[in-house]
């Protein structure tokens, strides 16, 4: 019996011997990182650290800006260093689409290990956790985010974050097993390396240059008036039906946009944990950190008052431990001809609103 299955043991032992070296050598020194899919959501934080790399200039006081896409299409550096006198300081986007507080801190492991390369770190936070469509303690797209970043030392601190036990299991076996957890990129890799390889090597370098000159999106959503009693345009008959619909679903949503309590408890729980984190790490060095409400979307100024800050951001802010813009500070901009859909600014509003922030920030940094 024992004889005839050692040639298994032995096979088993191999393959086990083969991927722990696989596990080691591609997964753990991080050899493959740079060729994970650039247009996953673990290529994209991927992305960020080279492009905050890309955009970093030595010897001047280089700002990093984090936010989600709303930062992605609404904030551009290029106009942002225009807007000041030159070499005040100079702005750098770090933004990663869908991304929030808890990726921004392990991406800000990752480009600044030291916590002193920056003269200061500006983020786009929820002034008001509680209109947050979702926890945010368990938004599942996190691990795929993360990936490439987590180290074994992080077992515990990050998939005790989630309150979800499926979602703690599946950051433990991303953390211990990151072969599995990435094995469909390896998969599409071995399928088509030829075309990985040309994505990396021959595309990166041209989205690396061109990161600074997008110019964002030229469209920008019909101007009408809003009703006081429905709280929704007086007359739809110019609307294409497309957008009609789907604007009909965003007043919807404004006219229930209430703050839940439960939702609220737990993102200002949220913030308090991963936006202390970073206050305390960059705290050490000197490194203002720096908190603002980005433009809510293109009929907020209208619908929703500015609710005032408490909870975690109030007390950080009162214990001086941070600074925080105005939540009205860009409320201005909250307009339909500033943006291209009811999410993200457009062409025009990217370029008011990065001059309006470039103003509001310099005087703060030293």
């Amino acid at each position: 019996m024992i004889t005839r299955i050692a040639p298994l043991l032995k096979l088993a032992l191999a393959v086990a011997t083969a991927l722990l070296l696989l596990d080691v050598l591609a997964f753990r020194s991080g050899a493959y990182t740079r060729w994970i899919e650039p247009n996953s959501t673990a290529g994209s934080v991927v992305g960020a650290t080279l492009s905050i790399q890309h955009q970093y200039v030595n010897h001047e006081k280089n700002v990093l800006v984090l936010g989600n896409s709303q930062i992605g299409e609404g904030f551009s550096a290029r106009v942002a260093d225009a807007s000041i006198a030159p070499g005040q300081i100079h702005f750098i986007n770090g933004s990663v689409p869908g991304t929030s507080l808890r990726v921004w801190n392990y991406l800000l492991r990752e480009v600044d290990p030291e916590a002193t390369r920056f003269a200061a770190i500006v983020m786009m936070v929820d002034y008001e956790p509680g209109r947050v469509p979702l926890d945010l303690n368990d938004y599942p797209l996190d691990t795929s985010y993360l990936t490439p970043l987590l180290r074994l030392s992080d077992l515990d601190e990050y998939s005790s974050s989630f309150g979800s036990a499926s979602l703690r299991a599946q950051a433990a076996r991303a953390i211990l097993l990151p072969l599995q957890a990435l094995h469909e990129d390896l998969l599409a890799f071995a399928r088509e390396p030829f075309l990985r390889i040309r994505n990396i090597v021959k595309v990166r370098p041209g989205w690396l240059q061109s990161i600074e000159g997008y110019t964002g999106h030229a469209e920008a959503l019909p101007q009408f008036e809003i009703d006081p009693v429905t709280r929704e345009p007086r007359d739809w008959s110019a609307i294409d039906p497309a957008l009609r619909s789907r604007l009909e679903g965003y007043f919807r949503a404004l006219s229930h946009s209430a703050v839940d309590p439960g939702r609220e408890k737990a993102n200002d729980a949220y913030q308090n944990l991963w936006l202390g984190r970073i206050v305390d790490r960059y705290q050490k060095s000197g490194v203002p950190v720096i908190a603002f409400a980005v433009p809510r979307g293109p009929w907020q100024r209208t619908l929703v008052p500015v609710a005032p800050v408490r909870g975690t951001l109030a007390a950080l802010r009162d214990a001086q431990r941070i600074v925080l813009l105005p939540g009205d500070a860009f409320i201005e901009l909250e307009q339909p001809q500033y943006f291209f859909d009811t999410l993200h600014m457009n062409r025009v509003g990217r370029e008011q609103f990065s001059s309006l922030f470039a103003h509001a920030i310099a005087p703060l940094v030293h």
